[in-house]
């Protein structure tokens, strides 16, 4: 394993939301604005974005921090700092071209590789950023500016072992089942946690049967318990619907 730089390190991902769908000018000055709220957060937190490693894709920014970035400072006050920004910049904006972002926080093994860091760690924070209930919950909120979904590794050995000022109240914890991935996230709304009840909706709805159409879904054997399969018998159906 010589030259591929194995270290622990703390991944931070962010992606946009909607931006497939959102006109090209839009994209473009969103990108802008994407780079202009992290640059401006991480300074005013004493973060050096230059020493980050960063994998950028357009709505997107996969970052691995150096070791000596204060981890909690980053969860903490960093990421209040980065939905500080995004509230500015969406306060003078009409309501169909607010940004909105997801956020995932991991801290675990970094290996440099080709085309990417090829180690388990680096899948796990973008299969939390990726993941059903964190694009839910901005369904759910349209009020926030920020989703942020942290790691059990980083909510147990940061945030509830009292190193950053967040309570556990202002967590709810989620569970994330993402192509191969299967575990928890801790979901945080900064900017309006202290102000809503984060148990009162449901973070993935049911849908509505006569207003979605129901789309094909290849059901793993290990799954036949945890969606509902149309048409056929749950414990026998390779092929069905999602739905419910």
């Amino acid at each position: 394993m010589d030259g591929t730089g194995f270290r622990r390190s703390l991944y931070v991902g962010v992606d946009i939301r909607g931006y497939g769908a959102a006109p090209e000018q839009r994209q473009q000055k969103w990108q802008e604005t994407l780079l202009r709220c992290l640059d401006r957060a991480a300074a005013s937190m004493g973060l050096n974005r230059a020493r980050w490693a960063r994998q950028q894709q357009g709505d997107a920014e996969l970052c691995v921090l150096p070791h000596d970035e204060h981890e909690p400072r980053v969860v903490d006050g960093f990421t209040r700092r980065l939905e500080a920004e995004l509230r500015l910049h969406n306060e003078e904006v009409v309501p169909w071209a607010r940004m909105r972002l997801r956020m995932a926080v991991h801290h675990g093994v970094v290996v440099n590789g080709p085309n990417g860091y090829p180690c388990r760690d680096a899948v796990v924070v973008s299969r939390l950023l990726d993941s059903k209930p964190l694009r839910g919950v901005l369904e759910q909120w349209p009020e926030a500016n920020l989703a942020v979904m942290l790691s059990d590794l980083v909510y147990h050995s940061v945030v509830e072992a009292g190193h950053t000022s967040l309570r556990a109240d202002q967590f709810r914890r989620l569970a994330v089942r993402e192509k191969e991935f299967k575990g928890y996230g801790w979901l945080w709304l900064p900017g309006c946690a202290d102000s809503l009840d984060m148990f009162s909706r449901p973070i993935v709805p049911r849908w509505d049967a006569a207003g979605v159409q129901a789309r094909p879904y290849v059901v793993r054997a290990e799954e036949v318990s945890d969606v509902v399969v149309r048409g056929r018998h749950r414990t026998t159906a390779q092929r069905g619907f999602i739905g419910g």
